[in-house]
């Protein structure tokens, strides 16, 4: 009983039950995952720029604070309502696109009632309809559960981030405990997630802005209208993991259809194609291998294997979580991390 005492008061087995405890918390909490890693990015992001605007302009803390997320609130209000009307201005043109494309098409003109009556009375056609249907509900309700999970992750980001001060008083109290040696390996462990996935996102941010400038020079080259709401259609979905590029492409594709019909629909999916293939098989690698330290090969196959495990959001914290893991374990040190070269 004495080595089996002296075995678990050892730093390292504290530290490592610590972290065990923390994965069955984490998995035990699974369902509110999304609201818990928004609000920590948003607080993360919102802390260090509401700290650079305070030694910057002298503001006081909780000013700069405000300031921040009236700027970004504003600044997202604004681009959606710019978006917004040339969106549907540009999308009710379509349905008489459609129109003029069946009538002047003579194969379609003459078989149009045909496929329209074979449609109506094809039982299988009606019961993938209804799947589709069914589908298409529930995916409506998670983007509504989605839009609640933002919205409650930026009022509690706001609040962290406004007394800040006042919950790293409050947060310290914890040290001093009765369970001080658990609470600060709690800390060590929090704290270096949290400033490696802070790395993560703010390479995201500079992956979705290059993106974006690489796809406004594309539609000027296809010589798409309103090239600036689409760019901004293609940064605010491009913050979205995965699902971003699928999302950007409907808004793409139907106005690439109402301004240049088929012919500029697929130089809209080629250009698509092309700069998504250029961020997945390069950019989002090289990126994200600069600031974990991880070998390019090794973080495109994290990336793969984290995708098919947490789905989008192992895209974000897959590399954060492997790269937390490697400074756990002694291979690397995150915060002071060292270059390999090959010789």
């Amino acid at each position: 009983m004495d080595r089996i005492s002296r075995f678990l008061k050892r730093d390292d087995v504290a530290m490592y039950l610590t972290l065990a405890f923390l994965i069955v918390l984490i998995y035990l909490m699974r369902g509110f995952a999304t609201v818990v890693l928004l609000t920590v990015i948003f607080a993360f992001l919102a802390v260090k720029v509401s700290r650079w605007l305070n030694v910057k302009t002298h503001l006081p803390y909780w000013i700069a604070a405000i300031v921040v997320y009236v700027v970004v609130i504003g600044v997202l209000i604004g681009a959606v309502s710019y978006a917004a009307p040339t969106l549907i201005t540009q999308l009710k043109v379509i349905p008489d696109m459609l129109t003029k494309a069946v009538t002047n098409h003579p194969v379609w003109n003459e078989n149009i009632d045909k496929w329209v009556d074979q449609a109506i009375h094809s039982s299988e056609l009606i019961q993938n309809g209804k799947t589709l249907l069914v589908t298409g509900i529930k995916e409506a309700g998670h983007i509504g559960t989605g839009f609640t999970h933002v919205l409650m992750a930026v009022f509690l980001s706001f609040i962290f981030t406004l007394t800040r001060g006042r919950m790293m008083s409050f947060g310290r109290q914890f040290l001093t405990s009765r369970f001080s040696k658990f609470f600060h390996n709690v800390y060590f462990l929090g704290r270096k997630f949290v400033l490696i996935l802070g790395k993560i996102i703010e390479t995201q941010l500079i992956i979705c802005t290059i993106n974006t400038v690489l796809m406004t020079i594309g539609f000027v080259i296809i010589g798409m209208p309103s090239i600036m709401v689409l760019s901004i259609i293609v940064f605010i979905l491009g913050l979205v993991p995965v699902a971003g590029v699928l999302l950007s492409m409907i808004p793409l594709t139907l106005l690439a259809f109402a301004s240049g019909g088929l012919v500029r629909v697929a130089e809209i999916i080629v250009l698509v194609i092309i700069i998504h293939a250029f961020e997945s098989y390069f950019l989002h690698p090289r990126l994200m291998a600069d600031r974990t330290d991880l070998p390019v090969f090794a973080t495109f196959i994290t990336l793969i294997i984290m995708e098919s495990l947490l789905g989008a959001w192992g895209l974000i914290v897959g590399i954060p979580i492997v790269a937390f893991f490697l400074d756990i374990l002694g291979v690397q040190d995150s915060e002071h991390p060292k270059r390999i070269t090959s010789k």
